[in-house]
């Protein structure tokens, strides 16, 4: 995103700011409570994110030829590499043997040793030797290997698709006009962090509700978030099935007299992309947070991967250890607000106590991801 394009949602965030509101739907939705505790909605709605692009994390996991990492995306294990023609590759993290992971965490390797019967594979995913190989002449026949998935690099983020057989996945399709302002960030070469898990009993939807508004500052994030960003005042735009959320930090308005040239828009606002269908993307002067959102065993489960980039140089230890304490907190706050008491509302829908919950007018993210999944699955659950 160009300083122009700052500029302008500096100008529209400043506006809600001193006019004490924020950008609005024409009406309130209710929302079925059965679309966080239905069992055949959820395995739909699994099949849903499976095939869906996955994002998997920033170009900087692979810096170089020869560097890897793992992932976990929908209980899929996933081995990314970069070979030495430059070029990203997925594989499912499985042995041809036995089924035993062959890489664990990131680094670099040519070549990938099973810890079972030590299978070795290169970073191109071909089996490559390994002892006993006269005990199994229909397997090991030329050209077995991991299973490849799917892959891409597109607008600084890793991409994979679960379906082996699926072809080459169309990132550029899949977020349209968003692309090439994501791209803009440059978060994909920022110094990854580290990732975090939340194993959560929370519908996969209900989690990314709550990136959805900021409607909840001034009570669940009180003495957190809220003391930075304002509560019920944020800024809405679609992109397709995807939105972009901007909230106006506490201090906005102090900029008001100043002229617009000598604004630091990142100063004054945090932003918050959602990617359909399950992925957050969150972009400050500090950090770029990706949550990548899961549907778990049911439909009171979910599984989120918490990652954290930041644009500081990171060779600098007092640095290095600020940036962690950067991502633990925003993790900390996530985990011990957000997600608690969403599991206390998620056991509230499951008991049927009341039908259907209410998505005001001053919550537009609720009502555009929650109508973009209606679209999908073909029917509707929304009631006005």
């Amino acid at each position: 995103m160009d300083r122009y394009e700052l500029i302008d949602l500096t100008r529209r965030a400043l506006k809600i700011a001193t006019d004490r509101t924020t950008d609005m739907t024409a009406s309130e939705r209710r929302q079925p409570a059965a679309a966080y505790t239905d069992r055949d909605r959820f395995d739909r709605e699994r099949e849903l994110v499976r095939r869906a692009p996955q994002l998997v994390g920033y170009r900087s996991e692979l810096p170089t030829p020869g560097t890897f990492c793992t992932k976990t995306v929908m209980d899929v294990p996933v081995l990314l590499t970069r070979a030495a023609d430059g070029q990203v590759r997925a594989f499912q993290n499985v042995c041809a043997h036995r089924q035993a992971p062959v890489a664990q965490g990131c680094g670099e390797a040519e070549r990938f040793v099973c810890p079972f019967h030590a299978w070795v594979y290169n970073n191109e995913g071909q089996y490559v030797g390994g002892p006993g190989q006269d005990g199994f002449p229909q397997t090991l026949r030329p050209g077995v290997g991991l299973t490849e998935l799917p892959a891409a690099e597109h607008s600084g983020f890793l991409w994979v698709g679960l379906d082996p057989a699926a072809g080459p996945l169309d990132i550029a399709d899949h977020l349209g006009d968003l692309g090439p302002e994501l791209e803009s960030w440059n978060i994909g070469n920022w110094a990854p962090i580290g990732e975090k898990v939340l194993d959560t009993q929370i519908n996969w939807k209900f989690a990314l509700d709550t990136f959805a508004e900021n409607y909840h500052f001034a009570s669940v994030h009180k003495d957190t978030f809220g003391l930075i960003a304002r509560s019920n005042c944020a800024l809405f735009d679609s992109f397709g099935p995807h939105h972009r959320l901007v909230f106006p930090l506490r201090h906005i308005t102090d900029i008001a007299e100043q002229p617009e040239d000598s604004w630091e828009p990142l100063h004054n606002l945090a932003v918050i992309y959602a990617l359909y269908p399950n992925i957050v993307l969150s972009a400050t002067v500090a950090n770029g947070e990706v949550f990548r959102v899961y549907p778990g065993r049911e439909p009171g489960h979910s599984v989120t991967y918490h990652q954290n980039a930041t644009p500081m140089d990171l060779s600098d230890e007092a640095t290095r250890k600020g940036a962690g304490e950067i991502f633990e907190y925003a993790h900390a706050t996530v985990r011990d607000e957000d997600y608690r008491l969403a599991a206390e509302i998620q056991r509230a829908m499951a008991s049927g106590a009341r039908a259907e919950l209410v998505f005001g007018r001053n919550e537009p993210g609720l009502h555009h991801r929650h109508l973009a999944f209606d679209a999908a699955l073909g029917d509707p659950l929304l009631h006005d």
